[in-house]
């Protein structure tokens, strides 16, 4: 998956990695700002609206400064709370079903970043935006077919409807006028609608 994020303060964004993820060395309030932000974007985007369309009329909503084409896909930018929300094609995921196939879930995606939220925070945020769904038996969630985690430690669920996994990203943020950059290791929050 690439990604290009062209932020104001000339912040780019680049392409996904599977390297292990952490918080890179930003401060607690940073990070739990950027964690709330993806919290409520992953759910209130991502999870809430299953067409393209939605996802992109609610993350207008959001007021997000910064909205880019990175192909295919529409990416918001917050360079404020150093979050972004990606619409739009998706690497695919899988996991191994019951019956020890490995099953792909591909297609178009939400996902929901930031480099100040490591794979730990991630796992808990997305465990909090599906406990709810879970408990009340919401029809968001039909039919579990398999969880785990990956390489990097990131949660995926597998739902008949739903898939939400925590691939990781890579973001470089770029100067300007020296054009060199720093590149951070992150999960994102991935939504993909069957």
């Amino acid at each position: 998956m690439i990604r290009k994020l062209a932020l104001a303060l000339g912040l780019l964004g680049g392409v996904a990695a599977c390297v292990p993820a952490g918080n890179n060395g930003f401060s607690p309030g940073v990070s739990d700002i950027a964690a709330q932000r993806m919290r409520f974007a992953a759910e209130a985007v991502c999870l809430n609206n299953r067409s393209r369309a939605a996802q992109r009329r609610s993350a207008q909503n959001l007021n997000f400064p910064v909205r880019e084409r990175d192909g295919d896909a529409t990416v918001y930018i917050n360079p404020g709370t150093l979050t972004f929300i990606r619409i739009g094609p998706a690497p695919a995921q899988s996991f191994t079903n019951a019956a020890g196939q490995r099953q792909i879930v591909q297609g178009n995606g939400c996902s929901v970043g930031s480099p100040a939220v490591g794979t730990n925070l991630a796992n808990k945020l997305a465990g909090e935006i599906l406990a709810p769904r879970l408990v009340d038996g919401s029809d968001t969630l039909l039919a579990p077919l398999g969880a785990g985690t990956n390489e990097d430690g990131g949660v995926g669920f597998f739902f008949d409807n739903l898939s939400v996994t925590l691939p990781v990203a890579r973001t470089t943020f770029t100067d300007p006028d020296t054009g060199e950059g720093v590149a951070f290791n992150h999960p994102v929050i991935l939504v993909i609608h069957n």
